[in-house]
């Protein structure tokens, strides 16, 4: 694949972990520097009105629509705005400096009327209200430096790298991607999930950094029998999932001492494998829009 040469590493905020979610600041619309989540699982930037500048605080309530999430059931109500959006510009920022920059529209949220959170959603291929499409993606549209920033990016536990270089995919082992129906996106890649007794099913693999739990979808009737009416799974049931030649993830359920087992592991109906967070305890995990690419760099276990 061919790379770019303009690539741009930032921290995530100290508060941020993998328990509790992984956080950048942004300025939004002339407004004030702000918190993000960073949402892999979601397309599109969720910001409170507020939080713009002045230049976006004249609005037509009526004309305010939905913007959802599937996984949390948390919908929003306001309007799509096209902004300039600063990434990972301090808290005290006086406006100078070179920061990742972009013009994109963002969801300006009107109601709940106490919402102050933000959402920096950068996945693909998520469907539904929640997905925005690639030219809602802030991270596919990025300048920096005066250039424009190659269509990609690396996501670890301490912090997100901007633009694919050389230098930063080192090490990855990738996937490729097909293009939807529409041609208008990449498809999820799909990986084989393997639970005890000899069960396994091929799902599509989202990796959702919005989320710190795992997600089973699967329709009740495809679920094992010993298994699929438990939700979350009890302790000591042995998850596999693999994706070759990139990703061979293994761990047990309330496993503790592993870092890379998330929390809890439930079922919902539909499908696919929605794997949480806790897989970047020992793996970073990288997109490439312009080539059609993830893939997963594993990190040597500390511990």
């Amino acid at each position: 694949m061919s790379l770019g040469t303009v690539s741009c590493r930032l921290p995530f905020t100290p508060d941020s972990n993998l328990a509790t979610g992984l956080h950048l600041t942004a300025a939004v619309g002339g407004g004030p520097v702000h918190r993000f989540e960073l949402d892999t699982g979601s397309v599109g930037v969720l910001v409170p009105r507020r939080r713009l500048g002045p230049d976006y605080q004249d609005f037509d309530p009526s004309l305010d629509v939905t913007f959802g999430y599937v996984s949390s059931g948390a919908t929003y109500w306001g309007q799509w705005v096209r902004v300039p959006l600063v990434l990972g510009a301090p808290d005290d920022w006086d406006g100078t400096g070179d920061y990742p920059q972009a013009e994109v529209d963002v969801f300006a949220v009107d109601r709940p009327d106490d919402f102050d959170g933000g959402v920096l959603g950068v996945g693909f291929a998520i469907g539904g209200a929640a997905d925005g499409g690639p030219a809602r993606n802030p991270l596919l549209r990025l300048t920096y430096q005066g250039k424009r920033v190659y269509r990609g990016y690396v996501v670890g536990s301490q912090g997100l790298e901007v633009g694919l270089t050389a230098a930063n995919t080192a090490g990855f082992a990738f996937l490729s991607l097909e293009r939807n129906a529409d041609d208008s996106d990449w498809t999820q890649p799909e990986a084989s999930l393997a639970l005890p007794n000899g069960f396994q099913a091929d799902l599509p693999l989202p990796i959702d950094t919005g989320l710190d739990e795992m997600l089973i979808w699967l329709d009740p009737a495809e679920r094992p029998p010993d298994l699929g009416g438990v939700s979350p799974l009890p302790a000591g049931v042995t998850v596999t999932i693999a994706a070759p030649p990139a990703l061979d993830y293994s761990f047990v359920s309330g496993d503790a001492q592993n870092p890379m087992a998330p929390p809890a592991v439930e079922w919902r109906t539909g499908r696919g494998l929605n794997t949480g967070r806790a897989i970047l305890a020992g793996a970073d995990y990288l997109y490439d829009a312009d080539s059609g690419l993830v893939g997963f760099r594993l990190r040597p276990r500390t511990d």
